[in-house]
């Protein structure tokens, strides 16, 4: 029987494990915290304010037991205000919270390196194409008006079929300079446990809303960054979730789960 261990089967993780270890020598609560940084937003760009988010009226248990991976999505477009609420429970900022910048996860620093980009097929009032969310003013800027094949959005996603049935794919991506000039190389976990809030709270609200979603860490990553007009250099994509109205019952998980839409559970 193999004895799996980390610095013999997985060196790479290993190594990046270790670099970002703590010890006496190097256990700094981190350097001063480096002067903010502003979004990614293009001041330029074409721009589309969003509606006020609602109020989700369902209850904390009821959205845990809502929440299921869903890949059946069917083709009707997701409402602009179910949009809205669902990007500012994920990573907007609260009313009168506009001087401290706060948002709805915890963030190393509050300094909140992550960036959301929506790749858009089906959305009332949005054309197709690539949109960055900018949390300040809870609008979209449109980066790049493009329809989005399925072909190459399944091929993006590396064969994963249901992406190119859903309405959205959320793309949440870590700007290094906001938080790796404070903590180094261990604000790279950081940023991964707030991507991890931040998906959380997104899939919540998604089943708070009655939509569909299905989190993803598998992509090309260089190609998904160009796509998303971000400098990989600079930015680059971390987690990534399709969401859409769902093509099944959402009480029924194993059909939220069937992997194509002809599949139906016997």
């Amino acid at each position: 029987m193999h004895d799996f261990t980390f610095p013999g089967d997985t060196p790479a993780a290993w190594t990046y494990h270790r670099s970002t270890a703590r010890w006496l020598f190097n256990a700094s609560s981190g350097g001063d915290s480096p002067p903010v940084v502003p979004g990614r937003e293009e001041g330029r760009l074409p721009w589309m304010p969003l509606p006020p988010p609602s109020v989700c009226r369902i209850g904390l248990s009821e959205a845990l037991r809502a929440r299921v991976s869903c890949r059946r999505f069917r083709t009707d477009p997701v409402p602009l205000g179910v949009l809205s609420t669902l990007l500012a429970a994920g990573y907007g900022i609260g009313d009168g919270e506009e001087a401290m910048q706060d948002r709805p996860v915890p963030s190393g620093g509050g300094l909140y390196p992550l960036e959301l980009s929506l790749l858009v097929r089906s959305v009332d009032g949005i054309p197709a194409g690539v949109h960055h969310y900018v949390p300040a003013a809870h609008g979209l800027e449109l980066v790049r008006a493009v329809d989005l094949p399925r072909a190459f959005l399944t091929y993006l996603f590396m064969g994963q079929p249901w992406v190119a049935e859903a309405a959205l794919i959320c793309v949440i991506s870590f700007v290094g300079e906001r938080s790796l000039t404070k903590y180094g190389d261990r604000g790279y976990r950081y940023a991964l446990l707030e991507a991890g809030h931040l998906m959380q709270n997104l899939n919540l609200a998604a089943s708070a809303l009655g939509l569909g979603a299905v989190n993803m860490g598998g992509f090309y990553d260089d190609e998904l960054a160009t796509l998303a007009g971000i400098d990989i250099e600079h930015e680059i994509p971390l987690y990534c979730s399709a969401l859409g109205i769902p093509d099944a019952d959402p009480s029924d998980r194993m059909a939220m789960r069937a992997l194509e839409r002809g599949v139906r559970p016997s």
